[in-house]
């Protein structure tokens, strides 16, 4: 893997990170379940915006 390649993945796993803690501090969800459904929902929006 070329440090591009590395650092692509890192900053994806930032924003990753971030979503998550920012959903944590707002939100009164309980379940993981739900939590994670919730995170990948973000992403995968991201990504569409992104491909876009």
């Amino acid at each position: 893997m070329s440090n591009e390649e590395k650092i692509e993945v890192a900053e994806q796993r930032i924003i990753e990170l971030k979503t998550l803690i920012n959903h944590w501090k707002t939100s009164d969800i309980s379940s993981r379940r739900a939590t994670v459904d919730f995170v990948e929902a973000i992403l995968a929006d991201r990504q569409r915006t992104k491909a876009a």
